[in-house]
């Protein structure tokens, strides 16, 4: 037993012991290193139960001016990619090789016409739409406008369509609380103010973002239907010769900052199904909701599954495209809302489509209930401690630059792997051994 003994002394030595601590979080903290680098820069599938045929669009908001438009495999290689913009929200195909991107830039204050040069707010913000060829890279079409910042002033949504034969588009213009159409040389067809319908908040200035309004699809001729995400409600506007009316559909109708008037919390991208479902990305209930007249049909997600996921697709053969935002993945849920193929995007995503068949198209398939047996409230939920762990990860997330957290890794790895160095010397020179 004298050998035994001996080895087990030597290890408990303080020397040893501190030089094996230093060792194993050297090798800790170059792991993280080492995959947070890989993971940032090449998407990950992480779940391959059932590969799609078609590859997947997807437009990355990022955390640090890392926004582009990606076309992923369903093996996630990425076969093309778009980075003129520093933040991707929309992103939509339009036929072979046509993307249509909305997305946001933030210039310096030399770069910004006058009027946002001088107006005591560090820079601007250009939001644009463009469509662009995926052979070349080129922008074929594009139109935008400034506003006075980048934070809650960005174009979140366009949705391109045709009337009496020529190109329109409809725009969510968050920073101006107001949705308007454009013809392709850039003239206004028609807009809707919020104030025109709502009144603000008591003590609410000019530049205050009361409504986030981030959502806009055209669902019939004249009919549009909006996301109000600080209203937590989902309306349709119907445009006419004498003004626009508006329909609440989900939601309470007025601004609830606190999110408890009604089902929905701080909602994304709602999409009109089969029958007039209503598909929504519940964003802050981490879940994704269908409804039917106002009633939850079919739910899937919960903390424990999903955290903030902004967009979410039906697909043709009825599971649901979801982008997972906090998780920073684009996953494929089935009618159980079980995850059947998932990516890693290693940057936080906004958007995603599967491109269909004919090459064009966005959001969902005009399918209802994704199959699922009945109504189930049993969304997996996760503790307030962990609840509180991710979203103090995401904040570190968006505070940090992610080339600083990986050389702060690297440096730590280092640190660690001289200090394991330093004490395996002194265990060496110690006369116990």
């Amino acid at each position: 037993m004298r050998p035994l003994s001996r080895l087990r002394g030597r290890f408990e030595t303080p020397s040893r012991r501190r030089a094996a601590a230093f060792a194993a979080l050297c090798l800790v903290l170059l792991a993280l290193a080492l995959v947070g680098f890989v993971s940032a820069n090449e998407p990950q599938v992480t779940v391959d139960d059932e590969p799609p045929q078609r590859n997947t669009l997807v437009g990355l908001q990022g955390y640090h001016d890392e926004g582009r438009a990606l076309e992923l495999a369903p093996d996630g290689t990425v076969v093309w990619e778009y980075t003129a913009v520093e933040n991707v929200f929309d992103v939509e195909a339009l036929g072979p090789d046509r993307v249509q991107i909305a997305g946001a830039d933030a210039l310096p204050d030399e770069q910004c016409p006058a009027r946002y040069r001088d107006d005591g707010t560090k820079g601007c913000v250009h939001n644009t739409v463009r469509i662009v060829n995926q052979e070349t890279n080129e922008t074929g079409w594009q139109y935008g406008w400034y506003d006075v910042e980048r934070h809650e002033h960005e174009l979140h949504d366009v949705d391109r369509y045709t009337e009496d034969g020529e190109a329109r588009w409809v725009l969510a213009d968050m920073g101006n609380d107001r949705v308007f159409a454009i013809d392709r040389d850039g003239a206004v067809q028609w807009q809707w103010n919020a104030n025109s319908t709502y009144d603000p908040p008591p003590g609410t200035g000019p530049e205050d973002d009361w409504t986030h309004l981030n959502d806009v699809d055209r669902v019939g001729e004249n009919r549009f239907q909006v996301s109000l995400r600080n209203f937590d409600t989902v309306v349709e506007l119907r445009v006419g010769e004498n003004g626009t009316t508006v329909e609440p559909l989900v939601g309470p109708n007025r601004f609830t900052p606190n999110g408890s008037a009604g089902p929905l919390f701080a909602q994304h991208n709602p999409d009109r199904l089969a029958d007039g479902h209503l598909l929504v990305a519940d964003s802050e209930n981490d879940r994704i909701v269908e409804f039917d007249g106002g009633k939850p049909v079919w739910t899937a997600g919960g903390s424990a599954r999903l955290d903030w996921p902004r967009d979410a697709d039906r697909l043709g053969d009825g599971n649901t495209l979801v982008v997972d935002s906090y998780n920073d993945r684009i996953v494929e849920l089935d009618g159980s809302g079980e995850a059947v193929w998932a990516v890693e995007t290693g940057r936080l995503p906004y958007d995603a489509d599967r491109i269909p068949q004919s090459g064009s198209g966005e959001g969902s398939e005009d399918r209802p209930t994704a199959g699922a047996a009945g109504f189930d409230m049993g969304t997996d939920e996760t503790g307030f401690i962990r609840d509180a762990l991710a979203y103090g990860l995401t904040l570190l997330r968006y505070s940090i630059p992610g080339w600083v957290v990986w050389v702060g890794l690297l440096a730590g790895g280092v640190l660690c792997g001289i200090g394991a160095v330093v004490e395996t010397r002194r265990w060496r020179r110690d006369p116990r051994r």
